[in-house]
């Protein structure tokens, strides 16, 4: 039995459809599920549990940084990579005459928030527009002065899976005093990222796509050094590392003489999603027992399957052939008829609508035969419509 056939087990969702959609959302794997479902069974037995909660805090923080290569003092919980993102615009410093670099493949989180934040503060985004849906190091190089404060990017783009040579943008931002920020929700989980090696500055993180772990579960990294210039969002009991109380009979917290966390956990100002920390140890667990370089390679070698039997079959592909990453996009004519078909045959991809795009994201549960079968199911629509599909 091959690895991926030894661990499809986990996922019950693949006995009942051919799932090649984890750019959205991943399928459940049984031991993510029954450790989310283990908090609440820890909290009905005994409600007051936080010193074992904590313990389980910090455990899957230890994993989610040896993970990426990192301290666990560099990590931050969050509900989603957009709080991430929001702490690194709020801490920049941003004036009139600054500018951002982005580019037209991100998130539209950060188009959304970096607009407002222009419109706010009077500075400029340069935008780069894709070529064949990439983003060409040139035209970055050429976006970036020495008024740039950040370069923004989806290490994986969401749209076609354009894949950014993270380093290389760390050396050129840093050559410029500026930072680089990564999304790498669609990523991490596919592909290894030593954070080190990246050198990139912040890493943020939704963890329900190929990291496998529950919705509302994500996290931030940031290094160290960066740490006392960047606030928290907010403040809270949470910051607290060591009360100290007041004099009186009160005995309420002196805040003034409180000691606070002086490392990433400052920006968990509140009480943070513990059934999603249960999930996201197992879901890390589950990774490093399969191995991250073999899944690696086999979500790779899938894509690499899926874009030459596209290309075989006539469809112009919107991901760029040199790219290596777990999404695959391509342009096909009347996509909501398609996806319509294919969903009817228990076959789970994303159409988006209006764009004339489908994107087909498998991981390393899936299989060459489900590659197969989609493209089978593909030729028959295209014969069925009389279209030439691209």
């Amino acid at each position: 039995m091959t690895q991926s056939g030894f661990f499809r087990h986990e996922f019950p969702t693949l006995s009942n459809m051919t799932f090649l959609n984890t750019a959205f959302c991943s399928p459940v794997a049984t031991s993510v599920y029954e450790a989310s479902q283990s908090f609440l069974d820890e909290r009905m037995a005994s409600p007051d549990g936080m010193r074992s909660w904590d313990e389980t805090a910090e455990e899957t923080r230890a994993l989610v940084a040896h993970l990426l290569g990192a301290d666990p003092g560099e990590i931050a919980f969050a509900t989603s990579a957009a709080m991430g993102t929001n702490i690194v615009a709020e801490g920049l410093g941003l004036t009139s005459g600054d500018n951002v670099v982005l580019d037209n493949l991100a998130y539209p989180t950060d188009t959304i928030l970096w607009q407002r934040k222009a419109e706010e503060l009077g500075f400029e985004i340069r935008r780069i527009a894709n070529v064949d849906g990439a983003i060409p190091y040139e035209l970055v190089e050429n976006a970036v002065d020495d008024r740039t404060k950040l370069i923004t990017v989806s290490e994986v783009s969401y749209i076609n899976g354009f894949r950014y040579d993270l380093a290389q943008l760390a050396d050129l931002a840093h050559a410029h005093g500026a930072f680089l920020l990564s999304d790498s929700t669609q990523s991490i989980g596919a592909l290894r990222l030593d954070v080190r090696d990246a050198d990139a500055d912040f890493v943020a993180c939704g963890a329900y796509k190929w990291l496998l772990g529950p919705i509302g579960m994500a996290f931030f990294y940031i290094k160290r050094e960066l740490q006392d210039r960047f606030a928290p969002l907010g403040y809270g009991w949470k910051q607290i590392s060591k009360y100290v109380y007041t004099d009186d009979r009160t005995k309420a917290p002196d805040v003034k003489r409180c000691s606070f966390f002086d490392d990433a956990r400052r920006y968990e100002f509140a009480s943070i999603n513990l059934q999603g920390v249960y999930g996201l140890r197992a879901a890390v667990q589950l990774l490093e027992e399969i191995g991250l370089e073999w899944i690696e390679q086999r979500t790779l070698d899938l894509n690499r399957n899926l874009r030459a039997q596209l290309s075989e079959h006539g469809f112009e592909l919107f991901t760029p052939s040199d790219t290596e990453s777990g999404i695959t996009t391509f342009f096909v004519e009347e996509e909501t008829s398609l996806f319509r078909y294919l969903k009817d045959r228990n076959v789970a991809v994303t159409a988006r609508i209006g764009c004339e795009q489908v994107r087909v994201s498998p991981h390393f549960y899936n299989t060459r035969d489900e590659i197969d079968l989609f493209i089978r199911h593909l030729v028959d629509w295209k014969r069925s419509r009389g279209s030439s599909g691209a």
